[in-house]
């Protein structure tokens, strides 16, 4: 599924046309369709993205979740490089901060 029938998509589910979109969003006539044979510039994509509440990821076809903060579960991470700040969490820390959640519960 390309951007512009991700989009198409999203205008359908919201009841509106893209014609309708591009004239909310300030957009010439034809703006999206032309994405099929152009490269959009990436203001305009966050536009549609925020728009829509979701992530450019969604919109570019890279994540078929097209929920802008999905919810990850800390105890799912073991594959995952968890960071803070730019710096890697050490393993022992990932298992602190999971007891001290877990104690609160």
């Amino acid at each position: 599924m390309t951007a512009v029938d991700r989009i198409k998509k999203l205008a359908k589910d919201h009841n509106m046309s893209v014609y309708e979109l591009e004239a909310e969003l300030g957009f010439g006539r034809n703006t999206i369709y032309q994405w099929n044979k152009r490269t959009p510039s990436a203001e305009r994509i966050r536009k549609v993205a925020d728009y829509f509440g979701v992530s450019l990821d969604y919109i570019m076809g890279r994540s078929q979740n097209n929920d802008p903060h999905p919810e990850i579960d800390l105890a799912d991470t073991k594959d995952v490089i968890l960071t803070f700040e730019g710096k890697t969490i050490p393993e022992e820390d990932i298992e602190l901060i999971q007891k001290l959640l877990r104690k609160n519960d």
